[in-house]
């Protein structure tokens, strides 16, 4: 089941108190934060944080064709697939895949793992990560397909 909360975050308006909106992904744990949406960054960026429980695994190798992600780890260890070769990312690592760039997470460390998501532009992915929890698999295409998803051979995952 999804579910989302909201907390208070800071403004640089003190009377207009922003809220970070937290969607559950299902009952594995994992949660999506919501820190900047596109409409508060005039479209230019979209920032999440996901807070992976020990059984996330991740994407498999996919790709977008309207924005390009930066991934920022702050805690655990993820492995990211270039489109060539995975390498290990560990807490303060960067990497960037660029508009219609192969790209993958995954995590296969019994461990929680967060990291920060930067999307350019700014794409709302609320609506993408709350129906991504409770799609049936019949549906799975159409959900990736209409969010900008398009994912690849998974032989190396």
């Amino acid at each position: 089941m999804t579910d989302t909360e909201s907390t208070a975050r800071c403004s640089k308006e003190p009377e207009r108190a922003q809220q970070t909106r937290t969607i559950r992904l299902g009952a594995s744990g994992s949660t999506i934060e919501v820190l900047a949406d596109p409409a508060e960054t005039s479209g230019i960026v979209s920032i999440y944080r996901w807070r992976m429980s020990p059984s996330s695994r991740g994407p498999a190798p996919h790709f977008h064709t309207t924005f390009s992600e930066t991934f920022i780890v702050e805690e655990g260890e993820i492995d990211y697939f270039d489109g060539r070769a995975w390498r290990t990312l560990r807490p303060g690592d960067t990497t960037h895949a660029a508009v219609g760039h192969v790209h993958a997470l995954r995590k296969e460390r019994a461990e929680t793992a967060t990291l920060l998501m930067a999307l350019s532009p700014g794409v709302p992915r609320e609506e993408y990560f709350t129906e991504l929890a409770t799609v049936n698999e019949r549906d799975l295409s159409r959900l990736h397909e209409a969010h900008d998803n398009h994912f690849v051979d998974d032989h190396e995952r």
